[in-house]
């Protein structure tokens, strides 16, 4: 079989102009995305964990495209020497409907007094607050809460933690107000959504080299970030989800990538401006036969 190395820079082009285009940018646009911060995800009696599994359900993934910061920050801070966690969050701040903050340790305390003190993050910010201290006289309540509350009616959530299967339904309330006047960039491809890009792409292309996926970046990314950092780092945060595995021959969806793609694309198969979604099988067969028959892609 012809290597994937083979498409040309011309190809490459129309190629990650389409999966932007058809595929990527109707989902992004379509799906609600936020940043879930909070207590270490591990701790299992915090409610920053039992929002996660709460909102790890079916209906949910149609719903939400729900970040970590620290599945994709951890890997480019430490490729990056001049970068800090403060500035990484606000430059992704632009590619998030809302910004979902549970102040609930030391670190979270300190990323609420910072995202509240930033004027682009405050219109973001959601807080989900225990309940028992909603009448506090504390700092936290004075201060970096009553900014919040400020720029945004829709910010603050006081909750009971015992019942979180039920606050999750408040919290959805809150995005789907957020999601209204959201300034998100829905057909900007920033490292936030790089993996939404990648997904398809290694579906459509598998086995496919990191160089070919380099240059798609770099094309459907238009330069405007580092596509072989962005990349690089995208590739190890769906290595570690196991949704991507690196093989002999170039990289491809696991199982449970598969499975997760094929959820992205009823996704997309929701969508009622269908002049906007092409379909993901015809372009998989432009595709086999650039490889194969050197047909040339449409246009």
């Amino acid at each position: 079989m012809t290597q994937i190395e083979d498409i040309s820079e011309a190809d490459c082009k129309k190629l990650s102009t389409k999966i932007r285009e058809n595929i990527f940018k109707p989902v992004n646009t379509y799906k609600t995305t936020f940043i879930l911060c909070g207590a270490d995800i591990t701790q299992k009696d915090k409610m920053r964990y039992k929002f996660s599994q709460a909102l790890g359900g079916w209906w949910y993934s149609y719903q939400y495209d729900i970040f970590y910061p620290e599945d994709i920050f951890e890997e480019l801070l430490y490729s990056s020497k001049t970068k800090d966690l403060l500035s990484l969050e606000n430059l992704l701040a632009d590619s998030v409907d809302a910004v979902v903050i549970i102040p609930e340790s030391p670190g979270s305390f300190a990323e609420l007094g910072a995202f509240a003190n930033d004027e682009k993050l405050r219109n973001k910010l959601i807080c989900i607050i225990d309940k028992k201290y909603k009448k506090d006289k504390s700092f936290i309540n004075q201060g970096p809460l009553k900014l919040v509350k400020k720029a945004n009616k829709h910010g603050l959530i006081f909750i009971d933690p015992d019942d979180i299967e039920k606050e999750v339904e408040n919290l959805c309330t809150s995005l789907k107000k957020m999601k209204k006047s959201s300034s998100k960039v829905s057909d900007k491809i920033t490292l936030l959504q790089l993996g939404n890009f990648l997904l398809p792409t290694i579906y459509l292309l598998e086995p496919v080299s990191k160089n070919t996926l380099i240059n798609l970046v770099k094309n459907a990314t238009e330069d405007e970030v580092d596509p072989f950092q962005t990349t690089t780092i995208a590739l190890t945060s769906l290595t570690k989800k196991r949704q991507v595995e690196l093989t002999p021959t170039g990289y491809k969806l696991t199982a449970l990538g598969v499975k997760d793609f094929l959820s992205f694309r009823k996704t997309s198969s929701r969508f009622k401006t269908q002049d906007k979604t092409v379909a993901i099988d015809e372009l998989r067969l432009e595709i086999l036969n650039l490889k194969n028959r050197k047909k040339k892609l449409k246009v």
